[in-house]
């Protein structure tokens, strides 16, 4: 089974997957080092396709882009958009990136996606710790749990 930890960038998808004492391939990694993909305007572009057909089958992957890559079950973080905004803004993001990635948690994007191609659970982690995120990743694997709608972030439109 393919395991995906995704959700926006800044949701904590590597900080979470680094602590899971664990092999997680995350898929930029993956597709870089394997060619899958292209440099366009100074950004690697996933061939999701190509990764998708390359990934071991039993396997954890992190990314924004895990649910588009064969997941059979998929992890959804989530962080409000206004502690999210402020992440993007310290990694040194380009307003536009901010503003583009903010809107899509607002939206629901990748949660949204992730429904329409695996099984999900969906977190909250803007006020868990890494530690509480991990536990509760590790119950819903092992137990397979299914859940989502845990976010509302519609007062932030």
């Amino acid at each position: 089974m393919r395991i995906g930890i995704t959700g926006t960038p800044g949701t904590g998808k590597t900080t979470v997957a680094d602590t899971l004492e664990r092999e997680v391939i995350s898929v930029k990694e993956f597709a870089k080092e394997k060619e899958l993909g292209e440099e366009i305007d100074g950004i690697f572009e996933v061939d999701v396709d190509a990764v998708e057909q390359n990934l071991p089958e039993d396997c954890w992957i992190e990314g924004h882009l895990a649910h588009k890559v064969g997941a059979d079950y998929c992890i959804v973080l989530r962080t409000r958009p206004d502690i999210l905004e402020e992440r993007l803004e310290k990694r040194g993001y380009s307003q536009e990136k901010v503003t583009e990635n903010v809107e899509a948690e607002k939206m629901d994007l990748i949660l949204s996606e992730a429904y329409e191609n695996c099984k999900i659970y969906e977190i909250d982690t803007t006020e868990k710790s890494v530690e509480e995120v991990v536990a509760e990743i590790r119950e819903a694997v092992k137990n397979e749990k299914s859940k989502y709608a845990v976010c509302d972030w519609s007062s932030f439109f």
